[in-house]
């Protein structure tokens, strides 16, 4: 047997090119990894956040995640990410965020693969976004409300787009109109996304079936006045909801609560923290929902939120998925740890 340890290195070109994009199946691999959570068949330690200090504000300066996870079943999987995002960097030309992914053997531990990370981390947001969509949204959803235009808006329409494709609008606002006219020409161009931009946020906002807020900012720039009856609110970032626009949910859906308290920055972690909800508030997690423990959405009236994070199952299960299928495409660079190990 050789002592000989090497991994394969994904630019992100290969990782494009190990078809990234493809959002149907993200939303396969995250929905199978999520039916696994739920059923117990995945570690996940709680997230790791460093920080300059104890308040939320001071991410505003920058901050680290790491994620990690060991996932069974069928397709067993180990790694962990590791993301910075700093706000600051869009004045630099920069993504706000930026990742590495490593996957571990789950025989011997070694690393099989170091690998770029920023869009799995992006198309496993904007997955997790589609799929709670697709059971909560409602059925005669014509018009989605995006507030934000940075890099993550992309794959949350894309998200959107694969679960609605009866959509007929997506109406953004950005404080940066030059992002949002960015954006309406990338989506555009990839997915024929009917992307319109909104000179305010009561403008996107008015009529919208799904509400999406993708920001950093840690005040509510959605209020309860501009959320239609029957719409479905979707966040995925920070305290961007006013406390009513929760009060006035029939339904609160998460991927992980107790990873959501744990954060602590989003709105429903923060009015629990409060007093203001309870765990019993929570109606069910989009896992419970894809293995229909509890049904989704039952009637076009009910105001819906579904409130996620990301969790690390979903950065490790879909990086697994590129992983493979570039080994199968012959794609990266074979790197070498050592021949001999010096000791054993």
């Amino acid at each position: 047997m050789s002592a000989r340890a090497e991994f394969l290195y994904l630019d992100q070109t290969e990782v494009l090119n190990a078809d990234v994009l493809d959002m149907s199946r993200a939303f396969e691999v995250i929905a199978d990894v999520l039916r696994l959570f739920e059923l117990g068949e995945c570690v996940q330690p709680p997230k790791v956040v460093l920080r300059n200090g104890e308040d939320p504000r001071c991410e505003e300066l920058g901050r680290f995640n790491g994620l990690f996870a060991s996932i069974k079943g069928p397709r067993p999987a180990v790694g962990m990410k590791w993301m910075g995002s700093y706000p600051a960097n869009r004045a630099l030309g920069l993504p706000r965020g930026s990742a590495v992914i490593i996957l571990n053997s789950p025989d011997t531990g070694l690393p099989v693969a170091i690998m770029d990370g920023t869009l799995i981390s992006a198309m496993r947001t904007g997955a997790v976004t589609g799929l709670g969509a697709r059971f909560l949204a409602p059925r005669s959803a014509r018009k989605a409300a995006l507030i934000g235009g940075g890099v993550q808006t992309h794959t949350q329409i894309l998200g959107l787009l694969t679960a609605l494709p009866d959509l007929e609008e997506i109406a953004v606002f950005s404080r940066q109109r030059h992002q949002a006219e960015a954006l309406r020409e990338d989506c555009r161009t990839r997915w024929a996304a009917p992307v319109v931009i909104a000179d305010s946020v009561s403008a996107a906002l008015a009529d919208a079936d799904v509400v999406l807020p993708v920001t950093t900012s840690n005040q509510p720039v959605i209020h309860t006045r501009d959320v239609k009856p029957g719409a479905l609110t979707i966040q995925l970032s920070g305290h961007e909801c006013d406390f009513e626009v929760i009060h006035q949910c029939r339904r609160i859906v998460t991927d992980n609560w107790e990873g959501l308290k744990h954060r602590g920055i989003i709105t429903p972690a923060l009015m629990h923290a409060q007093g203001l909800l309870r765990d019993e508030d929570i109606y069910a997690s989009l896992g419970e929902l894809i293995l229909g423990r509890k049904p989704g959405r039952e009637s076009e009236s009910e105001r819906i939120h579904f409130a996620h994070m990301g969790m690390g199952v979903e950065d490790v299960a879909l990086a697994w998925d590129v992983y493979s299928r570039a080994c199968d495409l012959g794609l990266g660079q074979r790197l070498r740890l050592w021949d001999t190990p010096l000791w054993v």
